[in-house]
């Protein structure tokens, strides 16, 4: 539960320099599949924006997220969906549903909604992201109820990915609601399934009686399986003692990559410790930091270790601004001597090698050079802003004798009307003596014997004091007596009078005001409550190295003024806005390795693109165009200096957005005193891209203008490049839509290529389309190329076998024009289907037969060396075989998901390739001779 909220946050606000954040990611390991396209990723990533107090330490810990699988995360914008279900309501608003869903699942992201449809008077999924995906969902039978029970989402090529798993959480309006959807299965177009997903799923009941009422019901990964390849295992330990803490209560101990035998070909182990960041009641068992990452081999035998390490606050008082709770450093004395407690420190990695990651608070610019302003800050009410100002000097007003007077006139100057800030000192010089006697009940024998009865007791003392009555139009405003105290007033300038009282004496009043540093000043505010952002990046040799080898350090000032900030405030549209919502996004960034130079980078954000009027349920309001692409920084500029400061390259980014006017309106809350507006989808419908390259003055320019389909599928339809040379190069991609294929339209395959044309300085110079006659299958069926001499087509090739998972069998080259005939090849895929063991060249599957059918049978039964050699030994009988000696024949031996083991082509001069721990040791030749050999360094990690 805790890393699907985790894994949201990456939708929301991408990792960017725009928001001050590096990548950090981890790749871990990889599944492959029967087909080519689909792909089975496991990494894991780490996001300091997770680093909230109310964020819980997710599965693999504090701040990192694992991706793999995917998931439909669920973010719940006021009462949940389905408590306000009404099955026969006809007000549309009392119904509207304002839960946001974001999808993560390979090579994919985005968000979506429901709609409810009073005229069709169904519930329509709205897609919130810029792409042509397809998304539908099954519901329960009963429509007195909605409850989901799976999606469906289809990619612009025709992939299917289903999310049958769920996990179920509890709110106070509804018993128990689906939180999140898990991906448990992936098709291919033709509907074929490749991969699977399995899932552990554990209830948490009210009370140890499991017929008690179920607060959440997890859902966990545990194995990823793909068919004829292998799987992905992933073991989970549940810790009770984690229930009701700031974390997940399961955590991952183990992920293991294994192939279809079920025998380990690698694998992590995942090292924990729990640190105690806050001293806050929740934080009582501390949370969850991921401490190593332990490499394993296939005998499950650790030989590779990453460190990681955390800023730790070590028991020091904790500050709460918004969500982060930061800790002073040494210097206390410095608004930016903050850290935040369990960000990313070092990254220890197998040779050795350190990476050091440094944080500051975020910036927002806030403009202090404005006559307003400057005129507030004279009258605020004592010191608001230390930045700009000051208390001035004492300087005495008044000279006060009791034995002259004790009325005094006090003039103090300003505007009548504004009240300012003065600050009293109240000096007294001298008392005059002996002051009145004072009796002491209690007999003391210090005492003075009283004046007026020198034998009498009990005894007393002299006493004298001074004090002020501050007044104005002879109404008492304060009185003190405290001799060089400091006193603020908040008052209206003029006259005023001062009583002194009191034994009598000689004072001094001295007064101060708030003054006025030098300008210019600096115009950005540190911004605490939206988290830290990445001040350097240090690399070194060794942890015992204090010298780095590289710094990378980051500077988010304004590039015109480096007093100022460049960072502004934005929130995610929909975002709850009774939380402290939004992050920091940055205009500009200069990143230096404070060696050879420096690179400036230019984000457009949405305050560069207009807010017009305009009226939601006869409201009005305003509306914030491409709010949801420009929220994340668009780059719109790079340039890369020397150190010398000259200038060596320059890329310039312009990109003009269009809005999908046809998808209802999101609500962007108003926060930080910004008052809440509208926006609705957008995407990008042109980009320009100019690269300079400067010698001196002197620079050489290339262009890059692509303009997307705005109606297919939001992908490049036209690109027209301009060289420096003055070379014009234009290409025309054609899709489904374009070309009017309803099978592959129907497929949903929209985002698949079928012609690309292109023209260099006007004249054609290539065209070819790739057809999909082929009515039994999805598959490409040819291509054609047209001749730039004379428009003539001719096919250029033929698919003419595939196999159900979108492998080619067969396929003819070299066709001729008069007869139609070409040269086939044609490949043999063993393994279970996965892997090419063979490729002859020159031949037909039906010249083949069922020669190929000893070789298959041997691939797959490989699963150690003796198989492998029964399996090269029959390669070598195939490959020699009378019947195809016309052939020419390359064949291939695999250990499966870790690599190709041997090549043997037509000429028997066999390459070996050997493996240690699944990397890469050396290349063998025919006579077993080392040609090749691979080092790799590691280092013992504690």
């Amino acid at each position: 539960m805790a890393s699907v909220s985790s894994l949201a946050t990456y939708n929301k606000t991408p990792v960017s320099l725009a928001v001050g954040t590096t990548n950090v990611t981890i790749p871990l390991l990889t599944l492959s599949s029967k087909s080519k396209n689909v792909t089975m990723p496991i990494q894991l990533s780490y996001n300091p924006m997770n680093l909230k107090v109310t964020e819980p330490a997710s599965e693999v810990g504090t701040g990192w997220s694992l991706f793999g699988g995917g998931v439909i995360s669920r973010e719940n914008i006021g009462p949940i969906n389905e408590a306000k279900y009404r099955p026969n309501a006809t007000d549309y608003k009392a119904d509207e549903f304002d839960d946001v869903f974001h999808y993560n699942l390979p090579g994919i992201s985005g968000r979506f909604r429901f709609n409810r449809n009073i005229i069709n008077n169904t519930i329509d999924v709205e897609n919130l992201s810029p792409n042509k995906v397809k998304i539908t969902y099954i519901r329960n039978s009963d429509l007195n109820f909605f409850k989901i029970n799976s999606f469906t989402i289809t990619d612009e090529k025709g992939y299917k990915y289903i999310f049958s798993d769920y996990s179920e959480s509890s709110r106070d309006e509804i018993a128990l609601y689906r939180s999140a959807f898990f991906l448990t299965q992936i098709r291919l177009p033709n509907d074929i399934p490749v991969v699977s997903l399995e899932y552990r799923k554990d209830d948490k009941h009210l009370s140890d009686d499991p017929l008690s009422g179920v607060i959440y019901r997890s859902c966990k990964l545990t194995k990823i399986i793909s068919e004829g390849v292998g799987s992905i295992e992933i073991t989970y330990v549940y810790d009770a003692n984690k229930e009701n803490s700031m974390n997940d209560p399961y955590s991952i101990s183990q992920i293991l990559l294994k192939n279809m035998q079920g025998n380990s070909i690698s694998g992590y182990r995942f090292s924990y410790t729990d640190q105690g960041l806050y001293t806050i009641a929740s934080e009582s068992n501390g949370r969850r930091m991921l401490d190593k990452l332990i490499k394993l081999n296939k005998d499950l035998v650790e030989y590779e270790k990453t460190k990681f390490t955390y800023y730790n606050p070590n028991g020091g008082e904790v500050h709460p601004f918004g969500p982060y709770y930061w800790t002073p450093t040494f210097d206390s004395n410095n608004v930016r001597a903050y850290i935040l407690p369990g960000l990313l420190k070092n990254i220890i990695s197998p040779t050795g090698g350190v990476v050091e990651y440094n944080y500051e608070p975020h910036e927002v610019f806030f403009n202090r050079n404005t006559p307003e302003y400057l005129q507030h800050m004279q009258s605020s009410k004592g010191i608001v802003d230390p930045i700009i100002q000051y208390q001035g000097d004492f300087a005495s007003v008044l000279n006060m004798d009791t034995n002259q007077s004790s009325t005094y006139n006090l003039t103090i100057s300003g505007d009548p009307v504004k009240q300012k800030t003065v600050y009293f000192q109240f000096a007294i010089d001298e008392l005059y003596q002996p002051g009145i006697w004072v009796p002491d009940p209690p007999t003391d024998p210090n005492d003075n014997p009283d004046p007026n009865n020198p034998g009498g007791s009990p005894g007393g003392h002299y006493h004298t004091e001074l004090k002020y009555v501050l007044k104005k139009d002879g109404v008492i405003i304060n009185s003190y007596n405290n001799s060089n105290t400091q006193t603020d007033y908040y008052l209206y300038p003029g006259n005023y009078t001062i009583e002194v009282t009191g034994t009598g004496g000689k004072a001094r009043l001295l007064q101060a005001e708030i003054k006025l540093k030098n300008p210019p000043y600096i115009n950005k505010n540190i911004a605490l409550e939206y988290g830290a952002r990445i001040k350097s990046i240090k690399n070194y040799n060794s942890s015992s190295e204090i010298i780095p080898v590289i710094t990378e350090s980051f500077s988010y000032n304004n590039f015109n003024d480096i007093n100022s900030s460049s960072g502004y405030l934005f929130c995610n549209e929909a975002e709850d806005e009774n939380i402290t919502p939004g992050y920091v996004l940055y205009k500009n960034i200069t990143t230096t390795d404070e060696q050879n130079g420096y690179s400036r980078y230019y984000y457009k954000t949405p305050n560069d693109y207009p807010k017009v009027p305009y009226t939601v349920d006869g409201n009005s309001t305003e509306f914030w165009a491409n709010y949801m692409i420009a929220r994340s920084g668009i780059l719109e500029r790079k340039e890369v200096y020397n150190a010398l400061d000259n200038l060596l390259s320059s890329t310039d980014y312009s990109t003009t957005l269009e809005t999908l006017n046809n998808v209802p309106d999101l609500k962007i809350n108003g926060f930080n005193g910004i008052p809440t507006r509208y926006t609705k989808p957008a995407y990008v419908k042109n980009t320009m891209e100019i690269s300079r390259t400067y010698a001196g003055s002197q620079y050489m320019e290339n262009k890059i203008e692509i303009t997307n389909n705005n109606i297919g599928n939001y992908e490049p339809a036209y690109v027209k490049e301009s060289a420096s040379d003055g070379t014009i190069s234009e290409k025309w991609v054609r899709y489904a839509l374009d070309k009017n294929n309803t099978r592959l339209l129907n497929a949903n395959m929209v985002s698949v290529p079928l012609e690309i044309e292109t023209k260099v300085n006007g004249k054609l110079i290539g065209k070819i389309e790739t057809k999909y006659d082929d009515i039994s299958h999805l598959y490409p069926s040819s291509t054609v190329t047209t001749n730039p001499n004379d428009g003539s087509v001719k096919t250029f090739e033929k698919f003419d076998s595939f196999d159900m998972y979108g492998k080619i069998r067969q396929l003819t080259e070299s066709i001729s024009e008069a007869t139609g005939i070409g040269v086939s090849s044609t490949i043999i895929w063993g393994y279970n289907q996965t892997l090419p063991i063979a490729k002859i060249e020159g031949a037909k599957l039906s010249d083949i037969g069922n020669l190929a059918d000893d070789i298959i049978a041997k691939s797959n039964a490989d699963i150690n060396t003796s198989t492998e050699v029964s399996l090269i030994n029959a390669l070598d009988t195939f490959r020699t075989h009378p019947a195809l000696k016309e052939f020419e024949i390359t064949t291939f031996t695999y250990d499966p998901l870790v690599g190709i083991t041997t090549i043997t082509p037509s000429n028997g001069m066999r390459e070996t390739f050997v493996y240690d721990n699944n990397r890469l040791k050396s290349t063998l030749n025919v006579n077993g001779n080392i040609v090749q050999e691979y080092k790799y360094n590691m280092k013992p990690q504690p």
